[in-house]
């Protein structure tokens, strides 16, 4: 035992590899959470962690990162954790933490934010499939305008590897299954329409991209 300290030297020895290991609040700086706020308008710095936002999300039993820990890792820096995270992609924009925030924080904008940086990221998704998705409703809303639940299908079960999946689990017989009862019942259409403003809708989601100012 170390006279002077009062600590055995397995113990000292412990305590150092500990705060090697130990990440400060903060270490990375602000820089992310200015860009994020600035990206968004969603004053991020008011979240005090009260965690209202999870409680009140339907889907927070599925997340590896919960809606409140979102907001944390923003003002911490942790890009890289909240890119290939499965909450981002798992999250139904339902808005129910918003709505329930007692600070006003945008944690939906937030969340929606952080689901489009990662489609446009080299970071592989955690949810392939949901990435697929988003990045499949992107492509015909900016084609027509307007989705269209049949094109949008088709042309998500047109790349290989979806249907090959698809195809395995036997989810394919059962989307042609729905896909023809609600055909019938004239709630499918098979013809998609364009909307007027598709230029207006391009021009935006190009300038949400940083493409032109």
């Amino acid at each position: 035992m170390d006279r002077e300290s009062g600590i055995r030297p397995k113990t000292q020895a412990a305590s150092r590899e500990a705060s090697a290991g130990r990440k400060l609040v903060g270490d990375r700086g602000n820089h992310f959470l200015r860009r994020i706020e600035g990206e968004t308008e969603a004053n991020l710095s008011a979240c005090y962690q009260c965690e209202r936002c999870t409680n009140s999300c339907p889907v927070s039993g599925f997340m590896d990162i919960k809606p409140h820990q979102v907001i944390r890792y923003v003002q911490l820096g942790r890009r890289e954790a909240l890119l290939g995270s499965a909450t981002i992609w798992v999250c139904l924009s339902c808005e129910m933490c918003t709505t329930y925030c007692p600070n006003a924080v945008g944690v939906a904008e937030t969340i929606n934010h952080l689901r489009n940086l990662a489609a446009r990221s080299t970071i592989v998704p955690k949810e392939k499939q949901l990435a697929a998705f988003h990045q499949t409703f992107l492509e015909e809303l900016q084609r027509f305008g307007r989705v269209n639940e049949f094109w949008l299908m088709a042309a998500l079960n047109r790349r290989p590897w979806i249907l090959k999946e698809k195809l395995k689990s036997g989810a394919l017989k059962q989307e042609a299954v729905l896909g023809l009862t609600l055909w019938r019942k004239g709630k499918l259409k098979l013809i998609p329409s364009r909307s007027r403003a598709v230029q207006e809708i391009q021009a935006l989601v190009r300038k949400r991209r940083g493409e032109i100012f």
